[in-house]
């Protein structure tokens, strides 16, 4: 495909409403219109205006479209990302104990400095320079009182991976040789090794998407996570496509919940989010039909 050079203008906030308009978007509140662009900006609101277009290609508006609908998917995407990101803390958060104290129960503190508990001793290496930056950036309380105590250059695993980044932390476990502790850590969830590796490294591509605002709900899923073949706790039955779509994600930060915190309540407040906010198509979230009927969800 022949490429060209952009040459483009951007337009101003009133010349995007009359462009809207004459899509076929209703706008009747011009004033809350023109307050969106200028606080959301058009190319943000456009991943939310496209699925209310009836044809792609010329930008025609489906009859009966409005902005107040490209508005209420951007709402919907908001809380979707808010709600998943405030469940990552706390699967972070058992992740980081698992990983620390798992391995530190009956080994040094310091395997992690070790390379024979790893896989390939370069891809070690560069987790470790990672690891250090992060611990010596870190103004973690406990990580500073042992540096004011002790002369090694990096703490037990316990303080350093409190200070390492959920990415960090997942490359480190990824690295690891199969084996005894990586799968004990993975066992903690009900899961082989390797399917809580596909989770883990999906989990951090969609938390750095909730992180930096992305559209969420409808997107295609490219970091894909494993359906589970045989967990240990009750799982939904998923779609072929299910990898693509973020209703597996919202399953296995369930499932994972569901060891972290046995008593949560996901369930209901997803339940709600997609109740009041009709406009957000479950199937193109990958939702099946009857979806709330699962015994996996009630």
């Amino acid at each position: 495909m022949l490429k060209t050079e952009f040459h483009g203008s951007a337009l101003s906030f009133e010349d995007q409403i009359k462009l809207l308009r004459s899509q076929g978007l209703g706008i009747a509140d011009e004033k809350k219109a023109l307050r969106v662009l200028q606080n959301v900006s058009y190319s943000r609101l456009k991943s939310y205006l496209v699925p209310l277009m009836e044809d792609r290609q010329t930008h025609r508006f489906r009859p009966g479209a409005s902005m107040d609908d490209a508005y209420a998917l951007y709402g919907f995407d908001r809380r979707l990302r808010e709600l998943i990101f405030h469940e990552m803390e706390k699967i972070e958060v058992s992740f980081r104990a698992r990983i620390a104290y798992a391995s530190s129960s009956d080994e040094s503190g310091f395997w992690y400095l070790n390379p024979e508990y790893f896989s390939s001793k370069k891809e070690h290496r560069e987790i470790l320079r990672h690891l250090t930056a992060e611990v010596q950036r870190s103004d973690n309380d406990a990580i500073k009182n042992f540096y004011r105590k002790y002369s090694n250059p990096l703490p037990p695993c316990w303080l350093a991976l409190e200070a390492t980044s959920m990415g960090t932390l997942v490359s480190l476990y990824s690295a690891m040789k199969p084996g005894r502790l990586r799968s004990k850590i993975a066992e903690h969830y009900g899961v082989s090794d390797i399917i809580f590796i596909s989770w883990l490294r999906h989990l951090v591509y969609i938390r750095n998407m909730c992180a930096h605002h992305n559209r969420l709900w409808n997107k295609t899923i490219t970091v894909e996570a494993l359906v589970p073949g045989s967990p240990r706790d009750l799982f939904p039955p998923q779609a072929p496509d299910a990898p693509q779509h973020i209703y597996l994600t919202l399953c296995l930060v369930k499932y994972l919940q569901n060891t972290v915190k046995p008593a949560n309540t996901f369930a209901g407040r997803l339940k709600a989010l997609i109740h009041n906010y009709p406009i957000a198509d479950p199937a193109q979230m990958g939702f099946p039909e009857g979806w709330e009927q699962e015994p996996f969800w009630k």
